[in-house]
């Protein structure tokens, strides 16, 4: 019963040295709103300019404009109950409008041609008639390639409506698991949930080296404490701490939206234990290259940026494959536990399968936990133990 002794001791030291127990609480809340408040401000909205040239023609023995009918379709559409990420504004002049995308006051301008009517009217056919409409923006935005492919397909559907034209085929768009109601904040809350797990490496190290900077272990060593049994004690606060970041984070996220899906909380719970017992391994290797809790606050921060910027967790991540073996290919960042657990959560919380289908994830993310173990141990004791 050693290890629980060094539980208790653990429990003890971490509310004495609390600050950093609140810095590893309070960071994932943080970021939690940090992601909340990005995704409110990044909520897009496209402006488009329609310039409007068309001279009118005749269909079907009536007068009629279609330019000035798409101005005033795109206009409804853009109404804030159909479709609020579209803002559609009107000018005369060609000219005008492209001014106004080098000042950036829209994202796309649609020039309606003059024989636009008359390309559906009912001397197209015989006048070979095509009109050609004209997109302007540049095209290095993202925000005018979104802009332009919905204005085409808003002006291509509502043309083949007024023309009467019956396509052979029709669109059916279905969501892959829960990605269809997921909102922007709550893609990025599975790897939030994940990085409040990673925080846990300025607790686990500080624990550890706390122990080596007091000369505890040589205390400990006497009492014949096994290093198993120290690892243990220490392991179970920091898989504590670890659970309650968990909570606040998952608590953080769900007052500002987030859908808990009914039936994944205890998945939650398993990946977060195995990351943080990865975490703690990691620990060992933060730990083996410090002397002093201070230098923990310093040199912890580089695998601290490195987890949460690599492995997915403050953003999706992907490139830099090293060789690939079959149908599988290993990827630069496939070394970093915590994006296997990123990856077991989407596949559960985003794309709507089965738990056992993250079984793959989690078995990478118990072998990476064992080599960071194993090379952790010996480098800590390599490092702080040589001597003793």
């Amino acid at each position: 019963m050693k290890w629980f002794d060094v539980f208790i001791k653990g429990i003890k030291e971490q509310i004495r040295e609390y600050w950093i127990l609140v810095l590893t609480l309070l960071m994932s809340p943080l970021f939690i709103v940090i992601y909340f408040l990005m995704g409110e401000t990044e909520d897009p909205v496209y402006d488009v300019i329609l310039v409007n040239q068309d001279r009118g023609s005749e269909y079907k023995g009536k007068a009629f404009n279609l330019g000035d009918s798409i101005i005033s379709y795109a206009k409804l559409l853009s109404l804030p109950l159909d479709m609020e990420m579209m803002k559609v504004n009107t000018l005369e002049s060609r000219k005008d409008a492209v001014e106004r995308l080098r000042k950036q006051k829209a994202d796309v301008v649609v020039v309606l041609p003059e024989d636009l009517s008359l390309a559906i009217s009912d001397t197209a056919v015989s006048l070979h008639v095509k009109a050609v409409i004209e997109l302007v923006g540049d095209i290095t935005h993202m925000e005018y390639v979104i802009a332009a492919v919905w204005t085409e397909e808003l002006i291509n559907s509502y043309i083949l409506e007024v023309a009467d034209i019956r396509m052979p085929v029709a669109w059916y768009e279905t969501a892959l698991g829960y990605s269809g109601k997921r909102t922007y904040f709550e893609i990025y809350v599975p790897g939030l949930l994940v990085l409040s797990i990673i925080m846990i490496i300025f607790s686990a190290s500080s624990a550890i080296v706390r122990e080596a900077e007091m000369r505890t272990l040589e205390r400990l060593s006497i009492s014949r404490l096994s290093a198993l049994e120290f690892l243990v004690g220490i392991s179970l606060v920091q898989i504590l701490v670890a659970i309650l970041s968990l909570l606040l984070a998952l608590l953080t996220a769900m007052i500002l939206g987030y859908t808990l899906i009914q039936g994944t909380f205890g998945f939650m719970l398993l990946i977060s234990v195995l990351t943080a017992l990865s975490m703690i391994s990691f620990s060992l290797l933060v730990a083996a290259m410090c002397r002093s809790v201070k230098e923990v606050a310093i040199i912890g921060t580089f695998p601290l940026f490195l987890l949460m910027f690599f492995t997915g967790a403050a953003f999706p991540v992907n490139g830099g494959k090293l060789f690939t073996i079959g149908e599988n290919s290993l990827m630069l960042n496939d070394f970093l536990s915590p994006k296997f657990a990123i990856e077991a959560l989407n596949k559960v919380l985003i794309r709507g399968l089965e738990v056992k289908d993250a079984i793959p994830e989690m078995i990478a993310l118990i072998v990476l936990t064992l080599f960071y173990f194993l090379t952790g141990t010996w480098a800590f004791k390599r490092r702080h133990m040589k001597a003793r």
